[in-house]
């Protein structure tokens, strides 16, 4: 999941569990008057201190630092605790400087394991792969269940805390609720365009839908200033129910997608080797299934309740040889194989060159390039490792592509 999801989702927590109402005349320039600041602070820096792995990589200028480091130790249900415990002591600490009130100790150190085990939780239900157990093992966990960035996911949880802001205090709060309604409104007008030109299907109708989604925050409550009667918590617990429902609709979509793809892998008699549903943008209702065989790996495109077309395509293996060979004998290649859960060996003669490209199917989609095996397609050169020989078996070159 993003970054930016996470400390919605860790605000949303602190808000709806660790902090009380605040004050109609509270503001954010002003010195806190009780623990609830502290604690909201706590838990969106619990939600999104994992991803501080990201840093890793570039300062170390290893290009496989997104596959081996990124979600390794600091995505850790193990040492979840240890990470816990510093970020809690230095979180009392600076309060104490700073002379602001914070929650007890043990009342921190809490906020934290639930802010940093919401970082774990949604990053093990995309299909990115998270290494929860390092350093005891490094096996990649992955549930498949939401697309790694889902709008829907981060709007349900933005939009209960916004509304807590808007109508406290009740008197003017149409001031800030329609503006806030027309801007998401117009957001979600503004994301068809830019992501269609991705392949992604976000219809005008889908817009409609989240104009009139937001409404219910934002509109419908002014009718009785019906929100007025909810305060910040009540709103929170709102928008963590509705992210819990929208997690328990994509988990069943996911179940039921894998069966689908398992009856129909077994009705084609592919002789399937692994099978794997992949959650595609927008919605948890459309899904990749891909299928590996001897020969190669098979797509499926589907949407399971709406009226996409069904897609299927096949992606062949290059035949061994001397020079595919020779590449699985890298060790930087057997890291990316490790990463990797549907790799696919592509051969190629360029500029007097013997070219292995390995990518991993799991990100098929728009990108810089059209696989040998199917040219109608892209892929995307991030999750591309490519080793270049020269003719007589040298090697010239290798490394992970990168995006132009």
């Amino acid at each position: 999941m993003d970054t930016i999801t996470h400390g919605i989702v860790g605000a949303l927590i602190g808000k709806a569990f660790f902090a009380e109402e605040p004050s109609p005349a509270a503001s954010w320039r002003d010195a806190p008057q009780t623990t609830g600041r502290v604690a909201i602070l706590a838990a969106t820096i619990g939600a999104t201190f994992p991803d501080i792995d990201v840093f890793a990589g570039p300062l170390a200028k290893n290009s496989l630092a997104l596959m081996t480091w990124h979600r390794n130790i600091t995505h850790s249900i193990v040492m979840l605790p240890v990470w816990a415990l510093a970020l809690a002591a230095l979180t009392w600490f600076a309060a104490r400087r700073l002379r602001w009130p914070a929650p007890t100790f043990g009342l921190l150190l809490a906020i934290y394991v639930v802010g940093l085990g919401s970082h774990i939780f949604l990053d093990l239900i995309t299909s990115f792969g998270t290494m929860i157990w390092s350093p005891l093992n490094y096996s990649r966990v992955a549930w498949d269940i939401v697309f790694i960035i889902d709008l829907t996911l981060s709007s349900l949880a933005l939009a209960p805390q916004l509304a807590a802001w808007a109508f406290r205090p009740s008197r003017g709060a149409w001031r800030r609720t329609l503006p806030l309604w027309a801007l998401l409104s117009a957001a979600s007008f503004a994301i068809g365009p830019l992501v269609r030109p991705l392949g992604v299907p976000f219809s005008t109708g889908a817009s409609f839908v989240a104009t009139g989604v937001f409404a219910i925050f934002f509109v419908l409550p002014l009718r009785r200033s019906t929100g007025s009667h909810f305060d910040r918590p009540k709103w929170c617990r709102a928008g963590i129910a509705l992210v819990a429902t929208y997690l328990f609709f994509a988990a069943a979509m996911h179940r039921s997608a894998l069966q689908r793809l398992a009856e129909f892998s077994n009705d084609a008699r592919f002789g399937a080797l692994d099978v794997a549903a992949m959650p595609l943008p927008p919605f948890p209702t459309r899904w990749a299934g891909l299928i590996t065989t001897v020969n190669g790996v098979y797509r499926v495109q589907f949407d399971e309740l709406g009226e996409e077309p069904f897609k299927l395509q096949f992606f062949a293996q290059a035949a061994p040889n001397r020079y595919i060979q020779a590449a699985r004998e890298l060790s930087e290649v057997e890291t990316f194989l490790w990463f990797a859960r549907f790799p696919l060996f592509e051969y190629s003669e360029r500029d007097g060159r013997e070219v292995v490209d390995i990518t991993d199917l799991r990100f098929y989609g728009p990108g810089p390039r059209a696989p040998a095996t199917n040219p109608s397609g892209s892929l995307p050169a991030n999750f591309t490792f490519e080793i270049v020989f020269a003719p007589d078996g040298r090697l010239l070159s290798h490394g992970r592509l990168r995006t132009p």
